[in-house]
């Protein structure tokens, strides 16, 4: 059998390291599942929708805050922001054209620069002016869960919290930092990897389809965020 990476750590681990279906890292002691392809992920479907963010040319996506991006070819290319924060206010970077219902999205971020505890990004999803989902990480390795819906008069949206601000050690702590997240929608099935770990997964049946945003939130002081890879692909069959 072949070797293959820690998704945590990123250390090459050899077919000993292998039981059954079951790889453990010698090296930062993380578990996970190694299913038919050799990944420590469900297998991924077809491409539906992505960005490799080599220019601000990009079929499917409606860009936010042009003003403020920047796209810089390399390996890999990057869609670059710096954000000054506005008070509760995250800001779209960019949003799909069509709306979505289940889907398996994936991008790469990096934190460039902020506060420390303050700045945060990541999925707006079956997103729409009524409402829907928020998934964010943090430059100190944190993330949450939440739902937006409509208050009671149906004016503006209001925040509930689904999973609270938590630590995770997959998640790379502080700037400059490249961290892959990875959400899949499934129904009303929902789960979260990090860096090929799954961090959590949850059922909510608030919202079925809307659109898929990347989104960041600066919080206190000017932010600065890079993304990389967007991703939008089919539900992995089971």
């Amino acid at each position: 059998m072949k070797s293959l990476n820690c998704p945590n750590c990123g250390a090459v681990l050899s077919a000993k390291n292998i039981k059954h279906d079951i790889a453990s890292c010698e090296y930062c002691g993380t578990s996970f599942r190694i299913p038919k392809s050799l990944t420590p992920e469900p297998d991924i479907g077809d491409l539906l929708l992505g960005a490799d963010f080599s220019s601000n040319l990009m079929p499917g996506w409606q860009l936010f805050n042009e003003d403020k991006l920047t796209f810089h070819k390399g390996k890999p290319n990057e869609m670059r922001a710096k954000i000054t924060p506005k008070k509760d206010e995250a800001f779209y970077l960019m949003k799909s054209s069509g709306l979505l219902d289940d889907f398996d999205v994936s991008v790469t971020l990096r934190f460039t620069e902020g506060k420390l505890d303050m700045t945060r990004a990541g999925f707006y999803v079956r997103f729409s002016d009524d409402g829907g989902y928020t998934v964010l990480v943090s430059a100190i390795s944190s993330y949450q869960v939440g739902v937006f819906t409509k208050d009671k008069e149906g004016n503006k949206l209001v925040w509930n919290k689904i999973l609270p601000w938590t630590s995770h050690t997959a998640l790379k702590k502080g700037f400059n930092e490249s961290n892959r997240l990875r959400l899949i929608c499934n129904g009303t099935q929902f789960r979260l990897y990090f860096n090929g770990v799954l961090a959590a997964s949850f059922k909510d049946s608030t919202w079925a389809s809307g659109k898929l945003c990347l989104a960041v939130d600066p919080f206190d002081g000017d932010g600065g965020f890079a993304l990389s890879d967007l991703q939008v692909r089919e539900v992995p069959k089971k």
